[in-house]
């Protein structure tokens, strides 16, 4: 995805998985069972764990920062290792002899050219899935974007994506958070602060003032996989202004949904995200969208895994506060 050009092997049988979100990807194209090695903490996700039990079995190799021992790495004998990122990241392992590449994506646009380039690496069946994944991306991605075309910018909610608390920690501008905001019809308040987990203060919070607040649950690369978005919200409760800011007083605090991963990083989930925030935003455009449905179907389709009224309730969170 970063542009640099690598040999891999025609079948891939043993796939050394750095990047925690990309784990989720190598399930739904079916080659789950090829993992030899993953990040730490991926397991500490409980529907991942549901959907895909076989993890609680694999090695954390790969630490913090995606930090792994080399030495243990090459005993397992990976045919490919699926990275972090590009350029410099691929040099450990390329001085060490593995095929390496990055298959991530940081906007909307790189979502199905990443999927789709995972099944073109591992070849077969998880090629055909991922054309299947690509179609589905980009029916709904047109449904979306045609029913928000005419929108006045008037009428697109402020919002702020919070990731933790505390310190507060949001998501900014010119990242895939940024993306989903303005696809799903609303204005990112937090625009102007770049980049992803950015630190800032609750005075910045109040000045923004934004009329939505998404609460993610942290979790999946952060070590924080025990918690959920109604804990951050238990803390974040306790900061002085929290009881003055819009969102609060007009009941429009979401809690981000959380499946195999955290819906809005990273993952192929980022399909149901973009529908998800189109409903929370617009409601009255989207009364046919049944996010549960949806869901159900998503998880049957893409996961051959047939999703409980439980498992969607620990998914949704069950709506907003």
């Amino acid at each position: 995805m970063s542009g640099e050009k690598v040999t891999v092997p025609l079948r891939i049988n043993r796939i050394a998985e750095q990047f925690p979100a990309h784990t989720v990807t190598d399930i739904m194209l079916g080659v789950g069972p090829k993992l030899v090695a993953i990040p730490q903490n991926v397991k500490t996700i409980p529907f991942l764990r549901k959907v895909f039990p076989g993890v609680n079995d694999l090695p954390e190799l790969f630490r913090s920062g995606g930090k792994v021992n080399m030495e243990e790495l090459l005993k397992l004998r990976p045919d490919v290792v699926s990275t972090i990122d590009g350029g410099a990241t691929l040099t450990p392992f390329q001085q060490a002899g593995l095929p390496a590449l990055n298959m991530d994506f940081d906007t909307f646009d790189q979502l199905v050219p990443s999927i789709e380039l995972a099944g073109k690496v591992y070849g077969g069946e998880a090629a055909t899935r991922a054309k299947a994944y690509g179609e589905y991306v980009n029916a709904k991605l047109a449904m979306v974007k045609s029913r928000l075309a005419s929108l006045p910018d008037t009428e697109k909610p402020t919002v702020v994506h919070v990731a933790s608390y505390p310190p507060l920690v949001v998501d900014g501008g010119k990242s895939l958070i940024d993306g989903w905001i303005k696809l799903g019809g609303g204005t990112d308040s937090a625009s102007g602060v770049k980049g992803t987990h950015v630190t800032v203060t609750m005075e910045q919070l109040l000045q923004w003032n934004p009329d939505v607040l998404v609460v993610e649950t942290p979790g999946g690369d952060q070590g924080l996989a025990a918690n959920t978005a109604r804990s951050v919200i238990s803390e974040f409760e306790k900061a002085p202004g929290w009881k003055s800011l819009k969102a609060v007083q007009t009941n429009r605090v979401y809690l981000n949904p959380q499946g195999l991963y955290p819906w809005d990083r990273f993952g192929p989930e980022e399909a149901l995200q973009i529908q998800w925030i189109a409903k929370m935003l617009h409601p009255d455009l989207f009364k046919d969208v049944d996010i549960r449905a949806e869901t159900r179907s998503f998880y049957q389709k893409f996961f051959d895994y047939q999703v409980t009224d439980a498992d969607l309730d620990q998914i949704l969170q069950v709506g907003s506060r």
